[in-house]
């Protein structure tokens, strides 16, 4: 057998089979997949929190400012995301997210808004009433 030394693992974007096999994945608009996509792109296994749909990092991924806040809002209001950290018009300190089939990690020099805390477990909130949620969305809804 061959040794592993001097290979780089290759990472990849990983959607869950029981997600993208649901009702509620099946019935989100071509964006809110990209978005999701994009957002699975940055996550590493254990950055779950620390997601960014900030324009100038998806500006980059081709999306448009109109669009891109069109498919946040509706990933928030399905429960495919989470903000954990609302941002401020101020360099350096975008809007956080989390995605809510992983479980919120815990990262050392991050705070979290007040009401989130780390957790291993998934909220799981794109498979539960939305009156089941213990974070309710701020956002207009789209």
């Amino acid at each position: 057998m061959g040794s592993r030394r001097g290979k780089k693992r290759e990472r990849f974007v990983g959607l869950p089979y029981h997600v993208a096999n649901s009702q509620a994945y099946c019935k989100l608009k071509s964006p809110d997949v990209k978005l999701l996509m994009d957002l699975l792109f940055q996550y590493h296994g254990s950055n779950n929190g620390n997601l960014s749909a900030c324009y100038s990092l998806m500006s980059k991924r081709g999306w448009a400012s109109s669009s891109l806040y069109r498919a946040f809002c509706s990933l928030v209001h399905k429960g495919f995301v989470l903000v954990t950290r609302q941002g401020w018009k101020v360099r350096g300190k975008p809007t956080l997210l989390a995605i809510t089939f992983y479980g919120i990690d815990d990262i050392q020099k991050l705070n979290y808004d007040s009401n989130i805390a780390a957790s291993h477990t998934p909220l799981h909130y794109w498979c539960k009433p939305k009156e089941n949620w213990k974070h309710q969305p701020t956002l207009k809804s789209p």
